[in-house]
């Protein structure tokens, strides 16, 4: 699996690494919480790999937390 980092300098988001392949998401909130997301949409990954200037809080919130059919784990994904 290869995960794509994405940098952040969001507010709510230390780091957000992605793997389109898969459609899996992982992300350090700013309050230390970690999750990994699955079933996340493949079009929205590469949405976000081409325009990364986007709000990364508001990507997370739309396309993960809020995403149809994402479900989560706490903690990272080995």
């Amino acid at each position: 699996r290869i995960m794509l980092s994405i940098t952040t300098e969001s507010s709510a988001v230390n780091s957000l690494e992605l793997d389109k392949e898969s459609g899996q998401a992982q992300v350090e909130f700013s309050n230390g919480n970690k999750y990994t997301y699955f079933d996340v949409s493949k079009r929205a990954i590469a949405r976000l790999i081409n325009a990364p200037e986007q709000s990364i809080g508001q990507w997370v919130n739309t396309n993960l937390v809020n995403g149809e059919g994402v479900t989560y784990d706490l903690g990272f994904a080995s």
